[in-house]
């Protein structure tokens, strides 16, 4: 809002410079943004915070500067003296809308005469930014910028009937605005109505009907309350934002009505040579009253921090207004009706502050009111998953929780909870929470492709939404989702480009396991999900029973149906399934401070035999002078061997913790290792 500040010097003694002006306000909470010079006078910018509608006029920034500099503010003027009949016997005025009006006031001027403005009134408004109109006009919007009430002005003569009514307005009544809109109307609509039609908007615009015009004489002023959050929706709802309307939605000050239509009176009678008619109609749907408020010295001290003193307290309190009253070690207060921003103890703690300064605030680390939180399980996962996808060179994707009807079926096992429905879907495909992350992912690759990127490598994690039945909550497990297409490598001159399968998502899959859960002993086997290549897809079975991860390549129906290429594989992992596993102690043991030793063995097995059967085997037999690990380096299948084999080449690495192993002792290991694996596995050592 932009201040005049010799306007300020009118309302309060104040000799200071502009720059300590702006300093003062800045430090009690309304900052000064800029400093202008305008025709010999200094024009503050001073950023209003929305809690403080009385500093939306002079007379609430001179408020604050007496109480910063200690000063009293100056005398208002005298009224102008009435002359002629009452107002009651030229204009009525009623309120048929009580919640929205709390009080409504209307005053009279006779004789007025509308002419220009004198030449200080033109430099205050357009000092402040608003563009004279005329005398009387130009004399309302004084009353507004001074003391931060609006007012409106009526010519008598255009009122049907000389009757005020604030009502709602009536379906499909219409008014034409002062910016020359045909606005329509409805009873969400509070008016200002005369004996037959609106002739404004209650707290936002007058109407074109009943402006001030050359031939106006008699003036009507009209200063009221109107509901803020009536205002606000009227405003909006027609799309307009005025002055008055921005005051009276963060509330205005119903005591202000009177001091707002004697300073009416007083100004129309000196710019346009009106006499105001005695008496002011003032209809009160119930007095206001004014909050009476305590503030515990102990609450005090513990606030800011420190301790003021009670006389302290007292000052700052009584510079402000609030007529403190100390009482043993409470301080009652009484606040005024224009601080609508005051409610609570905490607020008058704050006025304290303000008053004596944020500066003697001690400055020290905040105390804790909360506990720490406790560590989040699956909260941590997510972090572990994210941290090794993105290692992995999987990018993060994320999409809607509302997917279609039946676009996740098809990666759900038989039995799965029914889906949860949105009650008021944006579009009927996201009518539906899903309960996997796959319709999701494979859209984001559908996207990829079609924008000419063929690698494509993504995951999600968020968490899926699984029924339990009518009046249960649903449980909301975390998971996450993995789409991979396209090449298993970067392309590198020296080799062809491999492309991803099975192989490299399950272990993708499996180094996601072994992550979140080390040691954790899960069975493999073939998974049967409907959206899955048949022999192309598995699954991973905790102990318990319960799946905790799948993987395949995506089936061939649904590739075709959403026109993607072949070699899309899709992977979904449960993380608060694998983050409830038990535990699986680890155990640590010392490495070895001598040269390990490696052979290569190769054997020849019955096709299909699992490579973990002959692991086991070989891992029975027991190492000389230490432990010994095993590596499965190679699998070939093919002449010479016949088309019932296969061949596993196998590599030991001894590592003696002792004592250097001998050539004796490692070739009667390798004996041993050959012996047994043809005795307990059916093999034999290949040629």
């Amino acid at each position: 809002m932009r201040i005049s500040l010799s306007w300020l010097r009118e309302l309060v003694p104040l000799e200071a410079e502009p720059s300590e002006v702006a300093e003062a306000l800045t430090s009690r909470g309304l900052p000064v943004d800029a400093v202008e010079d305008a025709a010999g006078d200094a024009v503050l910018d001073v950023d209003v915070p929305a809690n403080r509608p009385d500093c939306l006029g002079h007379i609430g920034i001179a408020r604050e500067l007496a109480a910063a500099f200690g000063v009293e503010l100056r005398p208002r003027p005298a009224p102008a003296p009435p002359s002629g009949e009452p107002v009651e016997r030229h204009v009525s005025a009623r309120i048929e809308e009580e919640d929205l009006c709390r009080r409504y006031t209307a005053r009279l001027v006779r004789g007025v005469r509308v002419a220009a403005s004198p030449a200080w009134v033109v430099a205050r408004l357009e000092a402040c930014g608003l563009r004279p109109v005329n005398n009387v006009v130009d004399a309302s919007n004084l009353v507004l910028l001074e003391l931060g009430h609006p007012i409106h002005a009526f010519d008598l003569d255009r009122l049907d009937r000389r009757e005020i009514v604030v009502r709602r307005a009536r379906p499909g009544e219409t008014l034409r605005t002062l910016d020359g809109v045909e606005r329509s109307l409805d009873p969400s609509v509070l008016v200002i109505a005369d004996a037959s039609r609106p002739v404004a908007i209650a707290g936002v615009i007058g109407g074109a009907d009943s402006e001030i015009r050359g031939q106006t004489r008699d003036v009507v002023i009209e200063a009221a309350w109107f509901e803020p959050r009536q205002v606000r929706r009227a405003a909006r709802r027609l799309g307009i934002s005025t002055e008055a309307s921005q005051r009276f939605e963060r509330g205005a000050d119903p005591e202000a009505v009177i001091e707002a239509q004697e300073t009416a009176a007083r100004l129309l009678r000196e710019l346009a040579g009106g006499s105001p008619a005695p008496g002011i109609l003032d209809v009160r749907a119930r007095p206001c009253e004014r909050r009476r408020l305590r503030l515990r010295l102990g609450r005090a001290r513990a606030l800011l921090g420190y301790d003021p003193g009670p006389e302290a307290v007292l000052r700052a309190l009584e510079a402000l207004g609030l007529e403190p009253n100390l009482e043993g070690d409470v301080v009652w207060t009484v606040v005024p009706s224009w601080r609508v921003d005051i409610e609570r103890e905490a607020d008058l703690v704050e006025e304290v502050a303000r008053q004596l300064g944020y500066g003697r605030v001690p400055s020290r680390p905040p105390v804790p009111l909360a506990p720490a939180a406790e560590h989040d399980a699956t909260a941590a996962a997510e972090e572990r998953v994210r941290d090794l996808l993105a290692h992995l060179g999987f990018h993060e994707a994320f999409s809607y929780a509302m997917i279609g009807p039946g676009q996740d079926d098809p990666f759900l096992p038989p039995g799965s909870p029914e889906p949860l429905a949105v009650s008021n879907p944006l579009s009927e495909g996201l009518a539906r929470l899903r309960r996997a992350l796959a319709p999701g992912l494979l859209a984001a690759v559908g996207s990829n492709l079609r924008r000419g990127v063929r690698d494509v490598r993504l995951f999600e994690v968020g968490r899926v939404f699984l029924g339990h039945g009518r009046g249960q909550f649903p449980s909301e497990p975390s998971h996450v989702g993995l789409a991979w297409t396209g090449a298993a490598e970067p392309p590198h001159w020296s080799r062809r480009a491999r492309e991803a399968d099975l192989y490299d998502m399950a272990g993708v899959v499996e180094r996601l396991v072994a992550s979140l859960a080390p040691g954790l002993d899960l069975e493999r086997r073939p998974a049967s999900l409907a959206g899955l290549h048949p022999g192309k897809a598995v699954e991973w079975v905790l102990p318990s029973g319960g799946a905790a991860a799948w993987s395949g390549e995506l089936h061939p129906d649904m590739r075709h149906a959403a026109d993607l290429p072949a070699g899309i594989l899709l992977a979904e992992v449960d993380l608060d399934a694998l983050a409830r596993a038990p535990a699986i102690p680890i155990r640590h043991r010392a490495a070895s401070r001598l040269p390990s030793v490696s052979r290569d063995l190769s054997f020849v097995l019955a096709r299909g035999t699992a490579w973990s059967r002959l692991l086991e085997t070989l891992e029975r037999v027991p190492a000389p002078g230490g432990r010994a690990r095993f590596e499965l380096v190679d699998v070939y299948a093919g002449e010479p061997l016949s088309p019932g084999e296969v061949s596993y080449s196998v590599r030991f690495v001894l590592e003696p913790m002792s004592r250097t192993l001998t050539d004796e002792e490692i070739e009667a290991y390798r004996l041993a290792l050959v012996r047994a694996a043809e005795r307990e596995a059916g093999c034999r050592l290949r040629a």
